[in-house]
């Protein structure tokens, strides 16, 4: 192959049969920036384009690739645009590209992908992607042995390999309970925000205004974009069972880089509004209080949107939010039930904890961007009748600026998918965890229904589980879904649902 002179990177837009959730098309996908900005130090020749397909309609994506004829398309895949995913793949190939998928969808279902799909060449599975393609475009180039690239899976005569590398070009040191120290990611260079059409940023800013602009009646809001400057979570050991995120560790870029990328932003994108993207803010009050020891005296007024649990929160990690300058918080809250909430995550979850978090953020004038999962492992009547009483307590006491609901999905990458692939598993952990299994013969086939292909039909497979796990039956959780977001539309909060057909909630 001759030798890479053209990149084109794009997080695919959500398929058009998806339910929306309340942030889509509001904060850039930062991934496909931050893959740019580390292309062009290490390859400083490349024409590289960084677009997002939640703010670029498909066709003119399509019609870049046809101008464009890019050596190399890289696409972000989550399982919510996966189908526009392969619409572009396609159309890469068409092209002559090299196609290489990212991202949560490529990374679960990297092998039936490449099993499947001619279009795509290879799968970046490296939680952390950067250096895996920048050495990607060194092996296209000849410069460096395929085997050699982090994270990556393609095919061979032998059979799909996976070269299972170390992602970051850093030391760690392990301080146990998952943590890792050193600064690590501050080996990830601040993005270029100017790498996206500056079209894209302001159509981010005038998505947000339109959902949250009531949340900033007495400021400006000249820019939004997303930040993410640290990474994972305490519950590495025992996350969440619905949780597909592939690396819980708990890794952090040093305050002075924090503070560096905000300064950034806020020079090439004019930002005041940072969506901190680290799985779990509360997760480590002590990095949260360090960058509150070093903000900047001139640094202006950022505002930050973070993600919080309630079982972590304090009136410490409140404090520290208000004096870093968190507005808004992201809190699974995931059931008002607290049988529920221990089957769902674990034993220090509770509906007093949840409610008490809630108050602590109503008090400090914080609103919150919620989420409920409904139909877990044993859900009944009484549980799903006890979450649909907490979603309208937390909308008629304002404590939402955003309330997503769902009937749960089992993500091939969290403990519900292995359940789903691994029946004996699921025996195991119902008997430990108390639930039962309700379809013996359904949960059996699902290994091969589900374990060959590349495509899920999200309804489908949820409801499968239901009818294994849940003795609620899916309509009816459907049903309270939509009573859920109706009721948050009626007094004026932002709803919304990921994976599940638009149609089933018309």
């Amino acid at each position: 192959m001759k030798h890479v002179q053209k990149v084109l990177l794009v997080n695919a837009g959500t398929d058009g049969d998806v339910s929306s959730i309340a942030n889509d098309g509001t904060f850039p996908a930062l991934g496909v920036v931050s893959l740019a900005t580390v292309l062009l130090r290490d390859h400083p020749y490349l024409d590289v384009i960084a677009l997002d397909g939640q703010i670029t309609p498909m066709p003119e994506i399509e019609q870049l690739i046809r101008d464009f004829e890019p050596d190399v398309l890289g696409l972000s895949a989550l399982g919510t645009s996966y189908l526009n995913t392969l619409r572009l793949a396609e159309a890469g190939k068409n092209a002559g590209a090299v196609t290489i998928l990212g991202n949560d969808q490529a990374a679960a279902m990297a092998r039936q992908i490449l099993a499947h799909r001619e279009c795509v060449d290879y799968v970046c599975a490296a939680d952390v992607g950067e250096f895996a393609l920048s050495a990607f475009v060194d092996a296209l180039d000849g410069e460096r042995p395929v085997t050699s690239v982090p994270g990556l899976l393609y095919r061979t005569d032998e059979g799909v390999v996976h070269n299972r590398l170390p992602e970051i070009p850093a030391p760690l040191v392990d301080i146990g309970a998952g943590a890792m120290v050193g600064n690590v990611l501050d080996a990830i260079p601040v993005p270029d925000r100017s790498l996206m059409p500056a079209a894209n940023w302001e159509r981010y800013r005038q998505n947000y205004l339109a959902r949250y602009g009531s949340l900033h009646d007495d400021e400006e809001v000249t820019g939004v974009t997303t930040i993410n400057r640290a990474r994972g979570c305490a519950r590495v050991k025992h996350p969440c069972h619905f949780c597909g995120i592939a690396d819980l560790n708990l890794r952090f870029s040093s305050p002075e880089v924090f503070w560096h990328d905000v300064r950034a932003a806020q020079q090439q994108v004019a930002a005041t509004i940072f969506y901190e993207a680290f799985d779990s803010m509360s997760s480590s009050p002590r990095w949260v209080e360090r960058l509150v020891q070093a903000r900047p005296k001139d640094i202006g007024d950022p505002r930050f949107f973070v993600y919080t649990q309630a079982a972590e929160t304090t009136e410490r990690i409140v404090d520290l939010y208000l004096r870093l300058g968190v507005y808004r918080v992201n809190m699974g809250l995931e059931s008002g039930d607290t049988r529920m909430l221990k089957l769902l995550k674990g034993p220090r979850d509770s509906l007093e904890n949840n409610r008490r978090a809630c108050a602590l953020f109503k008090e400090a004038g914080l609103p919150i961007y919620g989420s409920l999962v409904l139909g877990g492992p044993g859900e009944d009547h009484e549980s799903l009748d006890n979450t649909v009483a907490f979603a309208r307590w937390l909308i008629d006491n304002e404590m939402m600026a955003a309330l997503e609901a769902q009937p749960l999905y089992p993500d091939f990458g969290a403990l519900t998918g292995r359940w789903m692939m691994n029946p004996d598993l699921a025996r195991a952990t119902a008997k430990d965890k108390g639930f039962e299994i309700l379809d013996d013969a359904l949960l059996d086939s699902m290994p091969e229904k589900y374990g060959r292909g590349d495509i899920v039909d999200f309804d489908e497979i949820s409801m499968d589980w239901c009818r294994i796990f849940s003795r609620v039956g899916w309509d009816e959780l459907v049903e309270a879904t939509r009573t859920i977001r109706g009721y948050a539309d009626r007094h004026g909060t932002v709803s919304g649902s990921a994976r599940i057909s638009d149609s089933r909630l018309a």
